[in-house]
């Protein structure tokens, strides 16, 4: 498997590592301002639950080389203080999954209270799923796990992946076992853990 990555000029481009399945990665912040680089620190988490469902190994650079780097583009606002304002870092952390990590994150107290309730109710899906015990329909999760697979190996677009998860939640979408072999995989790939 491959991943395709974004390049400077905005193109995709397969890439695989030369030594598979382990992949030294370096999520690098263009500005070190605090907000920048806790999304730095969120899109890490979330790559290396990206990484490891699609069948990487991923590890720390050694000696200050990596077999992928990605650049986070930086956070609108800098000053904000997310933890003074009773934000959880997890509310944080799902706000970020909502712009792809290449592209600048908008913040706004009000996405962040959005982002947050929206993590309550993937949660609250989550609690009620727990203890089915129905196996998935191999026919209805496959569509949405390859879906999911395929935002994940596209330049690491955790929106469209949330999309997709969510999408699976709609009533009817799939069976309640389904549902819940979808999020066992999904949240930690998602580094919702």
């Amino acid at each position: 498997m491959s991943l395709r990555l974004r390049a400077e000029d905005g193109t995709l481009a397969a890439w695989a590592p030369s030594a598979p399945p382990k992949v030294q990665l370096l999520v690098e912040a263009r500005a070190a301002e605090p907000l920048t680089a806790a999304r730095a620190l969120c899109v890490a988490v979330a790559v290396r639950g990206a990484l490891a469902f699609l069948g990487y190994e991923p590890a720390d650079p050694s000696g200050g080389s990596a077999d992928l780097r990605l650049l986070v583009a930086p956070a609108s606002e800098e000053e904000a203080d997310v933890a003074s304002r009773g934000f959880s870092l997890e509310a944080f952390h799902y706000f970020c999954l909502k712009t792809h990590p290449r592209k600048p994150l908008l913040f706004s107290w009000d996405g962040l209270a959005a982002a947050r309730a929206e993590l309550g109710n993937l949660r609250a899906s989550e609690r009620s799923l727990s203890g089915v015990t129905l196996e998935p329909s191999s026919r209805g999760v496959t569509g949405y796990q390859h879906r999911f697979r395929e935002a994940l190996s596209r330049d690491f677009d955790f929106p469209e992946a949330l999309s997709c998860v969510w999408d699976g939640l709609r009533p009817g979408a799939l069976s309640p076992g389904s549902k819940a072999a979808l999020l066992r995989a999904a949240l930690p790939a998602l580094g919702l853990v």
